[in-house]
């Protein structure tokens, strides 16, 4: 493995005083890893950030959502996770700065070889940081993959966390009609109404019905959140070099590619059993997918352990709510782990 080229690491008692991305709470005796670099994965180059406050924090290995929607142009957005945990952070295959390393001649896009790239990246954060186990979190499409990734190695994680968590495209296509319906109706929007009688009998796959109920999806927090992404991206003419045009150009890249997989997906079918412990933290005005779909997928799933956890926010609350969000990973999660010496 190649080792990430290292940006900072900060030794005993005055690390807390150094400037770290990661600034949280951090004991006398701990040393604070702040690194990224390229990694072999898969037989392609790809990007992984290890941000650690304490090496003796549990580990989350975040898997961002998108698809290509890579994390690695926004680590602050995780200083709030740092505080008790140390995070993982990885630009998918055909997303960001793993995009821009390898280009379109990117092989193998599809979500199985995607899972199988996220078993070797969380097989080296382990390495690297000498832990036995580390916590799966997904949002978004990651929480798509990450289910895909706890069928082949249970025995590298503690538990698997979904947020923003898709069950079926059809039950999401069909909540954000509702709600768009709802919304139109009470603003008295007769076109919005008219575009989503017109679209109604199209397949769920269809861009025309897809964009009908568009409008409404985002909660006020997600669209706020979303402003870091387009302050990241800028106005047009987009630059032709550099992170934001890998960025774009991963979007491109990924999303066509990736779409029958998100389609056809159906949690119901293909995952009724998960073997480790499973958790779903979900913003209650998610509508990008369907919060009902998702808590009646952890009602009907088997798992050693389960649970739904309802929090502030929208599709993306484990950002807009850090605090609810952590803290549910403290209250559900910590308690499976034995302390590190």
């Amino acid at each position: 493995m190649v080792t990430l080229s290292r940006r900072s690491v900060l030794v005993g008692a005055g690390a807390t005083a150094a400037a770290s991305l990661f600034s949280g709470r951090v004991t006398a005796d701990a040393q604070p890893i702040d690194e990224s670099g390229f990694v072999p994965i898969g037989g392609i180059e790809q990007w992984v950030g290890i941000q650690e406050q304490d090496e003796r924090n549990p580990i989350i290995l975040f898997l961002h959502g998108g698809p290509a929607e890579a994390q690695s142009p926004f680590l602050k957005e995780f200083v709030p996770w740092a505080r008790d945990f140390s995070v993982i952070n990885w630009d998918q295959r055909g997303s960001g700065k793993t995009y821009g390393k390898n280009g379109p001649a990117t092989p193998d896009m599809t979500v199985e070889r995607m899972a199988e790239d996220a078993v070797e990246v969380a097989e080296y954060a382990l390495t690297r940081l000498t832990k036995s186990k580390l916590i799966l979190v997904g949002h978004s499409w990651g929480s798509v993959l990450g289910l895909f990734v706890v069928q082949r190695r249970p025995d590298l994680f503690y538990a698997f966390v979904g947020t923003g968590q898709p069950v079926n495209w059809a039950l999401t296509i069909e909540d954000r009609e509702r709600w768009a319906r709802k919304q139109a109706t009470a603003e008295g929007d007769a076109q919005a109404i008219k575009m989503l009688d017109d679209t109604a009998a199209l397949p769920v796959s269809d861009m025309k019905r897809v964009m009908a109920s568009s409008k409404w999806r985002m909660s006020p927090s997600d669209k706020q959140y979303l402003t870091i992404q387009r302050n990241f991206i800028g106005s047009a003419p987009f630059p032709t070099k550099g992170d934001v045009a890998d960025w774009l150009a991963g979007g491109d890249f990924t999303g066509p590619k990736l779409w029958p997989t998100i389609v056809s997906f159906d949690a119901r079918k293909q995952f009724p059993k998960i073997p480790i412990p499973f958790f779903v933290i979900e913003g209650r005005d998610d509508h990008m997918v369907s919060f009902e779909a998702a808590r009646e997928y952890v009602e009907q799933v088997r798992a050693p352990m389960k649970a739904f956890i309802p929090i502030d926010g929208g599709h993306f609350a484990c950002f807009t709510d850090p605090d609810e969000f952590i803290g549910a990973l403290l209250t559900y999660i910590t308690p499976l782990i034995a302390p590190s010496p």
